[in-house]
Order: C-alpha cells, then structure tokens, then sequence
C-alpha cells in the first residue's frame, strides 16, 4: 500500500556519472584480471578473483536468507529494510556466470589437480567438483530468485496498474498474467511460507559445500566438520552488514528517513550485534576443538594464518574489526540508532571479512613472504565491487517507488 505520509521529492535515479565510473573501474578490473591471469602473476590473479567470489556471492546471498529469515518469522518491523535487502539478489546471475569463470583457474588454484591425491580422488577432482558445485548453486540461485520474484510481483504490479504505459520487459516478465492486487498479495503469501525454510535449508547446505570445496580443499590436508557451518553464518553476517549499509545509504539517497528511522536502525543493530556474536561464537569453536584436539592435520592451517608472517598480523586485524569492535560499539543502544555510526560498523565488519576470506584462501597457495597485496588485487576488487553495485542500482533505478511506498 501507498504511504501518503511518504515524501514525493525523492531524489532521482544514480547520477550517469556515477554509472560511467563503475562501468570504468569493472573494464579496469576485467583487464588487470585478464593480463595478471595469463601472464607471471596468474596465482595472484587467480586467488583473488576467488576472494572476490567468496566475499560478493555471499553478501548477495546472505541479504536474500535475512529477507527469508525476516519473512518466517513473520516479522513487520523493517519493510523498506526487507525491500533493499531484496536488490542485493540482482548479483546472484553474475555470481553463477563468475563460477565458471572460476573452474578456468582451478589448475592453478588446486594442487591436486594435477597431482591427485590417491585416498581423496573419488572427491578431490574437478569433474566432481564442478558437476556439484555448478548443480547446487544452480538450485540454490533458482530457489532465490523465485523468492525475489514472488516478493516483488504483488507491489510492482500493484504500482504499475496504477500508473500504466508502456513497461521495459524485464518488468513485463514479472508483473505478465496479473491477476489483481489482492489475489497476487495472497498468492505471493503462500509462495513465500513454503519457499523461506525450504531457501535457508538450501542455503546451508550449498554454503557449506562451496566452504569445503573453495577455501578447505585449497589445502587437502586440511579438514574440519565445523568449517562449512562457520562459512554459511559468516556469509549471513556479511550481508547483514551489506543490508545495513545500503538501509543508511538509501535513507537519504531515496528521502526515506520517515520510514527507516531510528527503531528500525535500532532493530537492524540488534540483528548485526546478535550475528557478530553467534559467528564469533562458531569462530572461537572451531578454535578451540583445533587447538585442544591438537592433530597435525588440523593445526597447520591455523598455525600458518595465527603464528607466521606475514598472516599474523592479519589475522589479528581480521579479529578486531570484523567482531571484537562491532561488539563492542554494538552494545550501545545510541550507536544502534544512529545510522551514521551503524552504518560505519557495518562498513567495517564488510571490510574485516573481506580481509578474512583473503586469510582463508591466500596462505594456502601463496609462498611468498611478503603480502601480495598490491594494483592486481586493488583494481580486481575494484571490478568485483563495480559489479556488484552496478547490479543493486539496476534494482534501485526500476523500484525506488517500491521503497519510498514502503511502510513499516
């Protein structure tokens, strides 16, 4: 329903300026990419777009099971939050294009390939490996976008009966056989009661597959059961944080700051402060079962990142940005509120786990003793970014009027 309270001088759509310059760094991203993977620094090339892979899939991913978890639990405090968190689902068709692009790499990334290891063939080779990560995040990007589809069609179609004309086919496509407003709003109901347990159990699981076979398999002497449940709720943390980014962004960018006010950050923060403790919590296990188990196959991998240059020090960034200060300035009711500082929280702990999932894959196949961070990484990161917020604008451009009708 239409909010009249809702203000009607929204600003415009993302400056064409802006669109240019993300579009310059994605060609400038692709290029570095393209050069460093087919030239000496090809490791470095491929390790990163790995990262970048991790890190942006996730985000997207983890937005879309906060707005299932929202909807399960028949939640009605944060609408035009469950809105934004919707758009970050328009990065999951380049993430499923990414993944092929990835399995180009994978000689380079996986020891194994071309040396097997003889009592892990049967699940360490690229065939398997491809065939079950390509089926599951097919079937996990099929669940989540018909969640999106079902989410968006009943207030889409709802704005655009009323205001008709001649509509771009991708809206066609989701608003074609409307059925009325009120039948839609049922129908899309039940769609989303089924779809919500069966998208976040699809989700554990396909996560946890893609923990395994991207970051543990990196190193094969590496193996630990608690890894894939860290690496799904960590993804879910990192798009709480994307989610909360784009609410503070989008309060003043879409003129909505009567309706994501200061409950609805105080909310959002509880949520982000809730998550930092449940992921820290499935950290420090995951710890703690390695360090007093105390096995040779468990240790190294923790040992390499915690004890030696030049990880160590990232290790300790990766701690204190991404959980223990979150919690910390998290535990103010007035930091909550604010979305100034949430905001900034939330833009920090992004950075923390991005910082992490870089300490997951680069030890395993760097050796070098310095930290290869430099242009390749810079300017590839910089192309996953663009790609990703070039995504989540398409969405805002089409249905900002849905977020400024939003009503809590």
């Amino acid at each position: 329903m239409t909010d009249p309270a809702a203000p009607a001088h929204a600003a415009p759509p993302p400056a064409k300026t802006l669109r240019r310059v993300l579009w310059g760094l994605l060609l400038l991203g692709g290029a570095t990419f393209l050069i460093a993977a087919y030239g000496p620094n090809r490791l470095r090339a491929w390790q990163i777009f790995l990262v970048n892979f991790l890190f942006w899939s996730g985000m997207a991913q983890g937005g879309l099971v906060f707005v299932a978890v929202y909807d399960l639990t028949r939640a009605r405090w944060g609408e035009p939050v469950r809105t934004l968190a919707l758009g970050m689902g328009g990065f999951l068709p380049v993430s499923f294009f990414l993944l092929f692009v990835l399995f180009a790499g994978a000689e380079i990334l996986f020891p194994w390939a071309r040396q097997p290891i003889p009592e892990k063939k049967m699940w360490l080779n690229l065939p398997f490996l491809f065939s079950r990560d390509a089926i599951g995040l097919l079937g996990l990007y099929s669940v989540a976008l018909a969640y999106l589809y079902y989410s968006l069609r009943p207030r889409v179609g709802a704005e655009l009966v009323r205001e008709g004309g001649r509509l771009p086919w991708t809206i066609a496509l989701l608003v074609k056989g409307w059925r009325g407003e009120e039948a839609e709003r049922e129908r899309s109901r039940r769609f989303l009661a089924t779809l919500a347990p069966l998208f976040i159990v699809c989700y554990g699981l396909v996560f946890s597959l893609l923990g395994f076979d991207w970051v543990m398999a990196l190193d094969p002497q590496f193996y630990s059961t608690l890894f894939g449940a860290y690496f799904f709720m960590s993804s879910f943390y990192l798009g709480l944080a994307g989610t909360v980014i784009t609410a503070a962004l989008a309060q003043k960018r879409f003129g909505l700051e009567k309706i994501i006010g200061k409950s609805q950050f105080h909310d959002l923060g509880k949520f982000l402060l809730a998550f930092c403790m449940v992921t820290g919590d499935f950290l420090w296990s995951q710890y703690a079962v390695i360090w007093y188990g105390n096995l040779p196959e468990e240790t190294g991998f923790i040992i390499l990142r915690t004890k030696t240059a030049p990880w160590s020090p990232l290790a300790w960034a990766v701690l204190i940005i991404g959980f223990i200060g979150p919690f910390l300035v998290l535990l103010s009711r007035r930091a909550k509120e604010n979305p100034v500082i949430l905001g900034a929280v939330a833009f920090f702990i992004a950075v923390g786990l991005w910082l992490e999932r870089y300490l997951l894959v680069v030890p395993s196949l760097s050796r070098s003793p310095e930290l290869p961070l430099g242009w390749i990484e810079l300017f590839i990161s910089l192309g996953f970014l663009s790609a990703f917020l070039l995504t989540y604008l398409g969405f805002g451009a089409r249905f900002q009027k849905i977020l400024r009708s939003s009503r809590v």
